[in-house]
């Protein structure tokens, strides 16, 4: 199978209070880029320049990468899928607690978001640039289910139902390194950023007491901003993006989304683009993948709003129209 083509545009415009006015300029606006976890990661923050910050930011993130990567043959997410079917596996008390509550995410989402989708992904991933056959996804399947996984986050320990078991954390993990972006940012003072990876932000605060607003684009004309969004600069807001319209593999020439369905087994199919806002970024991470894979599925979806306590924003097929859940 072909890598993934390109990566996944950054979904949100930043409109910063004060850029289309003569507004007379107030506390100054600070912000890196570097590289991470596969896609672009920035931040914006008021203040003067604090580069303690923002070498813990980075150097934060590369943690997260080397602990949760799926693809580092070091990191605990592959440690686990070596051993965890032989054995309890002893993990650091923060990923024991984030596979808790990836679990608790899947439950939430009526099994529509599912770490152990790699069980079947790896199918697509190392078939030869072939499309997997019906009876190789019906048996890849049974190994897919939140039950397959014991989690004991008292003694730290996780253990796999059987060998065929695997996960995955790249749903819920540009979240959760976003989040802990924040609390770095917090604890060097800064109380007013934008942590954007890849798309996925956290907006905590304002700039000069004006709310930070975003903008969802159009994948289909990203020059068109589809809806602005003022954020509430009381606390921090979530901000995830998911969607295949940047995002896809190519197998026999055919292009199909980077998402996979836990469901089915196969990749979903007219999920261009969902935005979540909720209460911070881990939540609204597995969220928006969630809603990609039960996108058609108007109740589902519906759940997922209320179980999640998030408001959505989706676009189908080519063509749709920006849909406010």
């Amino acid at each position: 199978m072909n890598k993934v083509k390109g990566l996944a545009k950054i979904v949100f415009f930043l409109f910063l209070p004060g850029f289309f006015c003569g507004c007379a300029k107030k506390t100054e606006v600070q912000s890196f880029t570097f590289s991470g976890m596969g896609t672009v990661l920035s931040v914006i923050y008021t203040g003067e320049k604090n580069e303690a910050a923002e070498n813990a930011v980075k150097k934060d993130a590369e943690t997260v990468e080397n602990e949760l990567s799926y693809y580092k043959e070091s990191s605990f997410v592959s440690i686990l899928n070596r051993e965890a079917h032989e054995k309890e596996v002893k993990v650091p008390s923060h990923v024991c607690r984030l596979i808790e509550d990836s679990l608790k995410y899947g439950e939430m989402s009526g099994g529509f978001f599912d770490i152990t989708y790699k069980s079947t992904g790896e199918l697509w991933e190392n078939n030869g640039n072939k499309i997997p056959d019906e009876k190789a996804i019906e048996e890849k399947q049974r190994f897919v289910g939140g039950d397959k996984v014991e989690v004991n986050c008292e003694e730290n320990v996780i253990k796999f139902a059987n060998n065929g078991v695997r996960i995955d954390l790249g749903g819920v993990a540009k979240g959760y390194a976003i989040d802990r972006a924040g609390e770095v940012l917090k604890k060097h003072g800064i109380e007013n950023f934008i942590v954007n990876y890849g798309g996925d932000m956290l907006v905590c605060g304002s700039k000069n007491g004006n709310p930070w607003s975003v903008g969802i684009k159009n994948p289909d004309n990203t020059s068109e901003i589809l809806k602005k969004l003022e954020i509430n600069p009381s606390g921090c807001t979530g901000i995830a993006t998911s969607g295949d319209y940047e995002r896809f593999f190519m197998i026999e020439g055919e292009a199909f989304s980077h998402i996979m369905n836990p469901k089915t087994g196969k990749p979903v199919k007219d999920a261009k683009s969902v935005t979540v806002i909720g209460k911070n970024a881990v939540l609204t991470d597995a969220a928006a993948t969630a809603v990609s894979v039960a996108l058609h599925e108007k109740e589902a979806v519906e759940k997922i709003v209320e179980k999640f306590n998030v408001k959505i924003y989706t676009l189908g097929a080519k063509g749709s129209l920006l849909k406010e859940w």
